[in-house]
């Protein structure tokens, strides 16, 4: 792409070079930085009306929120109102808690608390700022608090941004706004067609484990409304008559250690047929763990049961103590553990736990339902082809959709590559036609 004519020195890392008319200055010259109302409204009735004028805001809307706000989950009553720092449409304000540093504009009367920042008297165009922050360039050399920004009204007013003129800040946003919507179109088909990949890759697995991979065979009724016919030679049987033992993790909150090779895992550290070991998975000592130990082996398979339903892992020997929200299935016969799998994670056991799950707030699963699984049941032989069949296939749909994620992600670094080069100046876009 084209370059300006001259550059010079902006004297700022993170913007280098600008063209010789820009200049750097600190964002409080365009506006005073204030922080949102503290304390918050805390969670009683009197502070919040479904019918009121402004939404409450929270980081969780930020974060589900791409450049406007346009809906929130809650909105304040008079009185809630009242306590917090209320914002008009139009209006820029960048969060410092959760989401760090996420810019936004809302499109709605809002009130904000003291996880954002805002700017009340602000002179330059807000739809500029939010491509300069959405860079995330900004940042680089504040103060950091751990791994987090450190961010506060002081830091926020103190950060250098290239400025053009008022007409080069209305072409930039127009050309940015075109060519970004440009690329999240091609974005959302990408993530589209994953969607449809995904959902091909469900239909393989059910059809293969209710109904076999023979077009022609005969069938008959499972007995099982959801289920529906399955292959005549088929038996419909429990999965607790195909395990030796089914249970769950520990009841309570054990002794936790700073470092050790025994890990506590909770359901979100199953998924994708494995055991996930995260930064954050707390450890405990090996004392703990030999107390607490359950008898898993390699016909072990693991499923979360408490709020995330239905993940699933099979134990590799893995140093691990359960928790809770992990049930263990010990399959009897390995030459069955492969298909049991398969079919647990089918669209047709899914439909089954949904019918099972307890709790209003956080689901559960119970033991009991799990052992009362339903499972259409071909012999070994036709179970390893039927297991050999999904794997292909799916192995295959896997590669399309991980060479489609990185598509997509390297749209996203282009797109975020693209908006730096154009808000510091390092391409002119003054005479591009958009098309």
């Amino acid at each position: 792409m084209k370059k300006y004519d001259n550059y010079k020195d902006s004297g700022i890392e993170w913007i280098g070079e600008i063209p010789e008319h820009w200049k750097a200055k600190r964002i409080k010259l365009f506006s005073p930085v204030k922080r949102g109302a503290s304390p918050r409204p805390i969670d009683d009735p009197k502070y919040f009306d479904e019918n009121g004028e402004y939404a409450w805001v929270r980081i969780a809307d930020v974060t589900a929120s791409d450049r406007y706000l346009t809906d929130t989950t809650q909105k304040l009553s008079e009185l809630g109102a009242s306590l917090s720092v209320k914002r008009d449409s139009g209006d820029f304000f960048l969060s410092i808690a959760g989401s760090v540093g996420k810019p936004m504009i809302t499109k709605i009367k809002c009130c904000i608390h003291d996880g954002f920042v805002y700017f009340p008297k602000l002179t330059i165009n807000p739809e500029f700022l939010y491509y300069i922050f959405q860079t995330g360039l900004p940042y680089l050399g504040l103060g950091k608090l751990g791994t987090q920004l450190n961010l506060n009204t002081e830091t926020v007013g103190n950060i250098f941004i290239p400025i053009p003129s008022d007409e080069e800040i209305e072409i930039i946003t127009n050309y940015l706004d075109h060519k970004t919507a440009q690329i999240d179109t091609l974005i959302a088909k990408k993530e589209q067609f994953i969607s449809l990949l995904q959902e091909e890759r469900t239909a393989v697995i059910n059809q293969a484990v209710t109904k076999g991979l023979d077009p022609k065979v005969k069938m008959k009724d499972s007995g099982i409304e959801w289920l529906g016919e399955i292959p005549e030679h088929w038996q419909v049987t429990r999965l607790g008559f195909l395990s030796s033992k089914i249970g769950d993790g520990l009841h309570g909150t054990p002794n936790y250690v700073d470092n050790s090779d025994f890990k506590f895992i909770n359901g979100n550290n199953i998924g994708d047929g494995q055991i996930s070991i995260y930064e954050h998975t707390k450890c405990v000592s090996e004392e703990e763990y030999l107390s607490n130990k359950k008898e898993l082996n390699e016909n072990s398979i693991l499923m979360s049961i408490n709020g995330t339903i239905g993940n699933l892992g099979f134990y590799k020997g893995e140093k691990v103590m359960l928790g809770k929200s992990v049930a263990y299935i010990n399959i009897i016969d390995f030459k069955t553990l492969n298909f049991t799998y398969k079919y647990l994670e089918s669209e047709s056991c899914k439909t089954y736990i949904d019918n099972q799950l307890s709790g209003s707030t956080i689901k559960n699963l119970s033991l009991y339902s799990i052992n009362k699984i339903p499972i259409p049941f071909p012999n070994f032989d036709e179970q390893k082809e039927i297991v050999d069949y999904i794997t292909i296939t799916t192995n295959e749909i896997n590669i399309l959709i991980t060479k489609t994620q990185q598509e997509i992600e390297l749209l996203k670094e282009y797109k975020t590559a693209l908006i730096s080069e154009v808000v510091t100046g390092k391409v002119d876009v003054r005479d591009v036609v958009l098309n």
